[in-house]
């Protein structure tokens, strides 16, 4: 939104503040402060005093940009200009010497003022990242001209420090001068790529014109790149070019990237196998970036020019030469391995579906001809990696890695894998997951075996969600794991993440497939006004909630409060405590479990929560409720005479709305307690109980 103009006073009262928050970032200005400031322990948020004083000051910088854009980008703008002459500069300094380059600046004072100077950049290249959103959107056309020049300046930028490899550089005072230069040079990348909406915006408007201007800064920028994506280069500088290169194919997508000499020779990097490994992160991203390449459709044209046939050969190409190694891996599999040979595969099977894990995940959400390319292209290693799966059950770390690639196929891909292959996999994981199995891998507790199961329990999630006729079949199969296979070895014992996925696959079992368990028929509810289900599977049904009545008996509060929720949801969306099976034989063994959990004060903090499910599960039969089960319940109770149990009785008012029927449970438990607390204070013998 472009605010209404202010009044002067205020205009001047914000560009002073602007003018002073930036002096107080630069070491030119407040260098004794600064230098106080602790740039190594990281805090909670993972950042350095430093980095959180920045992050705070550039706040403040982009809020006055926000209520006076021209104002603000022209104080900002000659600030950055200043110290970029400075760095541009160093050029003239550079000489070579019999080891490479070095940086001919020796004397003390120079070198101290080219380090406040550097550290400077780096922050006002900051602020120029952090001012990008408000060069977008409505205002595009209006402030083009400033964007321009912030985009041009950083790309020059950008490739004169790929250029003039002054990250290799030798200096005078490598501890110092060496961090401050790697550092400049990833903060203008990061800061071209914060332009990468604007670059996709410019995109848009010039395609059909004249875009030379914007072809020649997206290739500028790839030729700042290029060079970077290396194994030699400092790791900091390698994924700040890494995540430009990603920004550049997934937000920007020109059609030309891919015939650009620079993202060619990328793809010949990443795909020759004699080249050095990049180190995993980056090749994470780099392998994202040239997967998207070919797979995200590209903006402002339409179906029929979008070249699928070509992009889909290069993508199977592209993924062929990433899976080789591991492609191979299945002739081998099943033969027992020595341990040296057992930790190069396991490199291999790493390095490789952390990768392939990384492209399905960032085209999840795309179109379906990109989802079919990209599972064509990935079809063999996904049944190369089902094939190797049971030769790893009892590598815990390897199938973990296994079922978190099968978790983002089920999320993302499953429509494309289809049916029967789907099935088949399924049924490898439920056949491989013997009760034996599944106890080896929960009974460390918090290793990755538990990792392993949670994730087999979340696929099961997905698949139990899935509309249609077509997974149906799996439920007994699903349900028996469940309760035979999984709940009888955690339900004794603490295991939280196993047990919160357990309750949640079982909620999603009910939720998605009640008609497994009620049948309604129209016709029986038109003859009797109330429909009556047949009740199926009736014995699973009684053994999860069961399962669901054990976990309130437990000191995990947060399994029980997701376990009330779920109770309840399946309450509002399929009237669970109306049915008949619910009604007659648990309703209210689960009203005396949560009035017995008030009473022993375990989850106060679910208090409320607790008092309304109570409500809605009496509510179903409050006569029942006021004429049997409240008399037994307070018969039941001990530490109080008979005399107490009535009085209790007779304040338990007979009300059927909501806030007072909470109010006299509340009150029935605290005075319970109360009673309790006086009995025991009194010398033995005093009541009789």
């Amino acid at each position: 939104s472009v605010p209404h103009s202010l009044p002067k006073k205020y205009e001047d009262a914000l560009v002073l503040l602007l003018t002073e928050v930036l002096n107080r970032i630069q070491f030119r200005y407040n260098q004794a402060q600064l230098e106080e400031l602790d740039d190594e322990t990281l805090d909670d948020d993972q950042q350095t005093e430093w980095q959180r004083y920045l992050r705070q000051s550039l706040e403040v910088v982009a809020k006055v940009m926000e209520l006076l854009p021209t104002h603000a980008f022209s104080t900002l703008f000659p600030v950055l200009q200043d110290n970029l002459e400075v760095y541009l500069g160093l050029q003239q300094f550079v000489v070579t010497s019999g080891t490479g380059h070095r940086l001919n600046i020796t004397a003390e004072n120079d070198c101290r003022r080219l380090h406040c100077s550097l550290r400077d950049l780096s922050s006002l290249l900051q602020a120029v990242g952090r001012l990008a959103e408000y060069f977008i959107g409505d205002v595009f056309a209006a402030r083009f001209n400033d964007a321009l020049t912030v985009v041009e300046r950083l790309v020059k930028v950008t490739l004169y420090g790929s250029q003039i490899k002054l990250y290799n550089i030798e200096t005078a005072v490598p501890s110092v001068l060496k961090p401050d230069l790697i550092d400049v040079h990833a903060q203008s990348l990061a800061a071209l790529q914060a332009y990468a909406h604007w670059l996709a915006q410019f995109y848009s408007e010039v395609h059909r014109q004249n875009p030379e201007q914007f072809i020649s800064l997206v290739s500028t920028a790839l030729e700042a790149i290029t060079p970077l994506i290396s194994s030699k280069v400092q790791e900091k500088l390698l994924l700040s070019a890494c995540h430009l290169l990603v920004s550049l194919a997934t937000t920007v997508r020109p059609v030309f990237l891919i015939s650009i000499p620079a993202v060619q020779k990328v793809f010949n990097r990443i795909t020759d196998t004699s080249a050095q490994r990049l180190p995993d992160k980056a090749q994470v991203l780099v392998c994202r970036a040239l997967s998207n390449v070919l797979l995200l459709p590209w903006p402002n044209l339409p179906e029929s020019e979008q070249q699928w046939a070509v992009r889909s050969t290069n993508h199977a190409s592209l993924i062929s030469a990433l899976t080789r190694e591991y492609r191979q891996l299945k002739s081998n599999a099943i033969l027992p391995q020595r341990k040296v040979q057992l930790e190069d595969t396991k490199v291999i099977i790493h390095q490789t579906l952390s990768v392939l894990e990384d492209i399905v995940e960032s085209i999840s959400g795309e179109s379906t001809k990109s989802r079919q390319i990209c599972y064509q292209s990935l079809q063999e290693s996904v049944q190369v990696s089902l094939a190797l799966f049971p030769a790893f059950i009892h590598q815990s770390d390897v199938t973990d890695e296994m079922l978190s690639f099968f978790l983002t196929l089920f999320q993302g891909l499953r429509v494309q894998m289809g049916v029967p292959f789907t099935e088949q996999i399924i049924q490898t994981f439920l056949n491989m997951f013997t009760r034996e199995q599944l106890a080896e891998s929960i009974l460390h507790e918090g290793s990755t075996g538990c990792r392993v199961v949670e994730k087999f329990l979340k696929i099961l999630q997905v698949v139990v969600q899935e509309p249609g006729q077509v997974f149906k079949p799996f439920l007994p199969s699903v349900i028996s794991l469940c309760m035979e296979q999984v709940y009888p070895i955690i339900a004794e014992r603490s295991s939280p993440d196993v047990k919160a996925e357990l309750f949640e696959l079982l909620f999603r079992v009910l939720h998605h497939n009640w008609r497994y368990f009620f049948k309604s028929s129209v016709l029986a509810s038109v003859q009797r006004g109330v429909a009556e289900e047949q009740m199926e599977n009736e014995a699973q049904f009684s053994a999860i909630m069961q399962a669901f009545g054990q976990s309130f008996l437990q000191p995990d509060i947060h399994l029980f409060k997701q376990n009330l929720f779920y109770l309840e949801t399946l309450n509002t969306k399929q009237k669970l405590y109306h049915k008949k099976i619910f009604r007659t034989t648990m309703l209210f063994q689960f009203v005396n479990v949560l009035l017995q959990v008030l009473v022993h004060k375990s989850h106060d903090l679910l208090q409320e929560e607790i008092g309304i499910a109570t409500y809605n599960m009496a509510s179903v039969d409050f006569d029942g409720f006021y004429s049997a089960f409240l008399p037994e319940f307070l018969a039941s109770c001990d530490g109080v005479d008979s005399n107490q149990k009535n009085v209790l009785g007779r304040n338990f008012k007979m009300d059927r709305d909501l806030p007072s029927f909470t109010q006299n449970v509340h009150r029935l438990v605290n005075d319970l307690r109360y009673y309790r607390l006086c009995n025991d204070s009194l010398p033995p013998g005093t009541v009789k109980l």
